[in-house]
């Protein structure tokens, strides 16, 4: 039992060590991507954006997600297409926050609600704009408190 206890132990921290190298190795390959400095040099609008935002996650390519719908009570929800269904689907709160990364102002997204699946609970999106009605966003996970990994950016467009 003691054996087993000990390779158990074992493969649980070299899983973790994965983890934390593969998300330290997407934040630092995120931060050389030209969509790093127009993130950190955006702006938070003067106020909170409004309505259905298209969504496109250019490194990924075509998928699933759609956008956004930003409602006026400080929530939102994501949009989805599936089988040509258009669907609504994980709600957010937005807030006026301190980047995770870096300090500087930006609109926060924040996926810890309830009715959405604990694997969304660790994720954050930060938006900032970067033009009339479009924003750049970037997505961040935090498996370990204090260390969150940006994983990629988004875009948003009225």
């Amino acid at each position: 039992m003691r054996i087993f206890l000990l390779i158990l132990i074992k493969v649980l921290v070299a899983v973790l060590l994965l983890v934390l190298a593969y998300g330290c190795f997407r934040t630092w390959k995120t931060s050389r991507r030209p969509e790093y400095k127009e993130f950190v040099s955006g702006t938070i609008p003067a106020a909170m954006p409004m309505g259905l935002y298209r969504g496109t996650a250019e490194e990924l390519g075509e998928v699933s997600w759609k956008g956004k719908k930003f409602l006026d009570d400080g929530k939102g929800i994501n949009l989805f297409e599936r089988g040509g269904t258009a669907e609504e689907n994980y709600e957010f709160t937005i807030s006026e926050a301190k980047s995770l990364r870096g300090g500087h102002p930006v609109l926060r997204i924040d996926y810890n609600q309830p009715g959405n699946p604990l694997w969304l609970r660790f994720i954050v999106d930060e938006i900032v704009s970067v033009g009339d009605n479009q924003f750049l966003g970037a997505v961040y996970i935090t498996v370990v408190p204090g260390f969150p990994f940006r994983m990629g950016y988004f875009r948003l467009t009225r």
